[in-house]
């Protein structure tokens, strides 16, 4: 049986002139799985052209075979913000967050940029978005993403941009939760130091209980010397039984 070169096909049907690649769009679809870099490209080029920003997503979260920094470019010059915020989503795949976050502060997509400091799993990058929300006056940006990136965000930094302006309001809930974490790994630590001291204690006690004479062979308690045999002139003492 002879195998088909998908890779051929595409090409035959892709014309600077006469682009007839939406004709084989079915065929894409059906060979799609096979992760070729040429069909995926095509057919993400042909998604472009119907703006179906939709299966496009669906399309490079699938497969991942396609040249995503070219296709991160062409979609942040689209005029449609969706194939924008698309590009967005590229640039974090890639885990390239300071571009996937500055193209979704330039298109007001807040949301989408929190969510990429959290995936960053970066307390530089969390606190920069922190203190750009401080900076353009976005209180409720400010709150969410004490949570978001909870874990990332340094308390001390937090108090000090809350304090100085005047963020208290939206900076205690995260407060309040912040010390119940700390007061709940206090107690857990405590609890964990204390288990292992009683641990400690029994394992001593059942030391000290412990007989320094040993049973030895035939039930005889023995105290022996450097050979295995107790000194002739102690041996009428040792022995017992």
């Amino acid at each position: 049986m002879t195998r088909i070169d998908h890779s051929r096909v595409v090409r035959m049907f892709q014309h600077k002139d006469n682009d007839n690649v939406p004709l084989i769009k079915p065929y894409l679809i059906a060979v799609q799985h096979l992760n070729i870099e040429s069909v995926n490209d095509a057919y993400n080029d042909l998604l472009i052209e119907e703006e179906d920003y939709k299966t496009l997503r669906d399309s490079i979260d699938s497969f991942d075979n396609f040249n995503t920094t070219g296709l991160a470019r062409r979609l942040e010059g689209s005029e449609l913000l969706e194939f924008r915020r698309l590009a967005a989503h590229l640039y974090k795949k890639t885990k390239r967050w300071d571009e996937s976050i500055a193209l979704s502060k330039r298109d007001k997509l807040f949301k989408d940029a929190i969510v990429t400091a959290g995936v960053s799993n970066s307390t530089e990058v969390a606190e920069e978005l922190l203190s750009y929300f401080v900076d353009i006056g976005n209180k409720e940006c400010f709150a969410a993403i004490l949570y978001i990136c909870f874990d990332l965000l340094r308390p001390d930094v937090i108090a000090e941009l809350s304090w100085q302006h005047g963020l208290n309001d939206f900076y205690m809930p995260y407060n309040i939760q912040n010390q119940r974490r700390l007061v709940e790994r206090m107690t857990a630590l405590e609890k964990e130091v204390r288990e292992r001291s009683e641990k400690e204690k029994k394992k001593e006690q059942q030391e000290e209980e412990e007989p320094i004479i040993t049973p030895g062979m035939g039930g005889r308690l023995m105290i022996t010397q450097g050979n295995g045999f107790a000194p002739k002139h102690l041996r009428k003492f040792l022995v017992v039984g």
